[in-house]
């Protein structure tokens, strides 16, 4: 039984610094390509620019662009 309450004190502590790291991160998100995006191109782009992640997306008008997504910066 002792040992039972140690682990779900334990699990709860370790929840709750878990939860508070991650709160109040946003997620921004920028264009760095307006057309003719490569996907090597636009995730080396948006990692050296912003240290984020980069994808390819085709758009209604049918180019594709670099959608840049990172941490926002305050």
């Amino acid at each position: 039984m002792t040992k039972f309450t140690t682990l779900a004190i334990f699990i709860v502590l370790f929840l709750g610094m878990v939860a508070r790291e991650t709160q109040g991160q946003h997620i921004c998100r920028q264009t760095l390509l307006n057309d003719n995006c490569t996907g090597p191109t636009c995730t080396e782009l948006c990692d050296k620019t912003w240290g984020g992640t980069g994808q390819c997306y085709r758009t209604v008008d049918k180019r594709f662009i670099c959608l840049c997504n990172f941490i926002c910066k305050t």
